[in-house]
């Protein structure tokens, strides 16, 4: 149920009128909001709603099986084979398709073959909500001395609906604090709304015109198309993914502030940053945040093996984490490189900068950097234009597509058709809202403040009316639904 849907809007309204009641009580409110949770999945992805609480059922039952009584040994046993199924299960939706296509090349399951497998339909938001029960678990293991969570506030934290389907992803401890106030403050109703505009004009307006009317053309028949269309799209694309998740995400703080749980930003202008570790603290900040604590850390972090050797491993998961394909894998070790490259640079310039200060040159001593503005303006260039020539690895079908866009990019003179001028001024649109979007939507949570209730009304209406009729017919599912 996709919150762009009048299904979702008729849902979450009376959700929305059944919290305001509910809330005061804790005893009712907690069972109340695992039903909404389990009503909105079960609605979109019935078959699948076992798996969610299975998944909710399995992480509550290891964190609890975890006590400071417990044996070191056994607390490790308990939480590796807890990670093994919640991974297996990950494993099996996400990479069956892979195996299966892999059998069907070797003519083992195709016509005479040996066997036969079924296809089988990715579960929607299963990695968010994994990733989110795992998390419990794992905090439990690290700190047996932490309150052994409830059943009820287990399955309403791995199944909340606002997050459920592409997170934000949560950590227990601060969700539970919330859902026992679970309260919603007057300056939130101001704030959520904007954020909900906001979401629906990224998503609606910008995202499905992207998509529909110039990346999806280009990324199938890329030889129809100039040096400059092809850069159009790829550059479309880059404005297309940023504006689809961070729309998503706006909708879920907005949904999440309504209900009143704050879930956190998970985007930070990702865009205007200098290098790529800086871009990783920006983009989806709550995965980022999640394979630094979870995956990263468990491999040595900084403190134990290879540093630069656990960035390029956890950034080249972080890549086949979004699927079975070679083209994500060159995606994530790519960043992975880059991550690593960034860290030793740092590294250097902050030993260099330690050496002054040990000496104490004073700050009139010290080399004065030059054209430092021009520099940043350099690093930031860099930066986006590296992200944006690998998310061609996420847009493209299959790897052979994705050289296909590569080479197109580098013959300047190829003639065909170009970019629509529009396309041109929503990429600039996307790059500027990095710059000042946040007075945007400051200017816009201050002036709702003023409005009264049945103002206010007319307000939504209208901008949901305008935003609608802005993007085209029929508004796709969102991206990161696939992964």
């Amino acid at each position: 149920m996709p919150f762009t849907s009048l299904d979702f809007a008729i849902f979450f309204g009376i959700v929305l009128i059944l919290n305001w009641r509910l809330r005061d009580n804790i005893r009712i409110y907690t069972p109340s909001l695992l039903v909404f949770n389990l009503v909105f999945y079960g609605l979109g992805a019935p078959k699948f709603l076992p798996l969610l609480i299975a998944i909710g059922l399995l992480n509550w039952k290891a964190a609890n099986l975890i006590t400071p009584e417990t044996s070191k040994g056994r607390a490790k046993l308990i939480i590796w084979v807890d990670v093994a199924l919640n991974l297996a299960i990950l494993a099996f939706f996400k990479y069956f398709d892979f195996l299966l296509t892999t059998l069907e090349d070797l003519g083992l399951t195709l016509h005479g073959g040996l066997f036969s497998l079924p296809e089988i339909v990715y579960p929607v938001g299963l990695s968010f909500f994994t990733f989110q029960g795992l998390s419990l678990a794992i905090d439990k293991y690290r700190d047996p001395a932490m309150e052994s969570p409830g059943l009820l506030d287990s399955l309403v934290f791995v199944s909340f609906f606002p997050t459920v389907l592409s997170g934000p992803i949560q950590r227990f401890e601060p969700f539970v604090e919330q859902l026992k106030k679970a309260k919603t403050q007057a300056d939130d109703y101001s704030l959520a709304i904007t954020l909900i505009l906001t979401g629906l004009f990224k998503k609606v307006a910008i995202s499905s015109y992207l998509s529909e009317e110039v990346v999806r053309n280009v990324f199938q028949m890329p030889g129809k198309y100039s040096f400059f269309g092809v850069l159009g799209a790829v550059y479309g694309y880059s404005a297309q993914i940023y504006m689809d998740f961070s729309g998503y995400s706006d909708l879920a703080m907005g949904v999440g502030l309504l209900l009143g749980f704050n879930v956190g930003l998970n985007f930070n202008s990702p865009y205007l940053a200098t290098n790529i570790r800086d871009f990783w603290r920006r983009w989806h900040i709550s995965l980022s945040s999640w394979l630094r604590d979870y995956l990263y850390f468990s491999l040595g972090g900084s403190r134990k093996g290879s540093t630069t050797l656990n960035l390029i491993v956890t950034q080249t998961l972080g890549g086949l984490w979004h699927g079975a394909h070679l083209r994500y894998l060159v995606w994530g070790l790519a960043h992975g490189i880059m991550l690593a490259i960034t860290h030793v640079y740092l590294k250097i310039r902050r030993e260099r900068d330690d050496a002054m200060d040990s000496i104490g040159f004073k700050s009139w001593q010290r080399p004065q950097k030059k054209y430092p503005n021009l520099k940043k303006f350099l690093a930031f260039l860099f930066t986006f234009h590296f992200v944006t020539l690998l998310w061609v690895l996420f847009r493209a079908e299959t790897m052979p597509k994705a050289l296909e866009i590569y080479r197109a990019l580098l013959d300047f003179t190829r003639p065909g058709e170009g970019s629509p001028t529009l396309a041109w001024i929503l990429v600039a649109l996307t790059l500027l809202g990095q710059w000042g979007g946040q007075g945007v939507m400051d200017l816009m949570t201050g002036v709702q403040k003023r409005m009264s209730v049945p103002i206010l009304s007319l307000w939504c209406a209208f901008w949901v009316i305008i935003i609608m009729r802005l993007g085209p017919q029929g508004i796709l599912p969102f991206i990161y639904f696939q992964y």
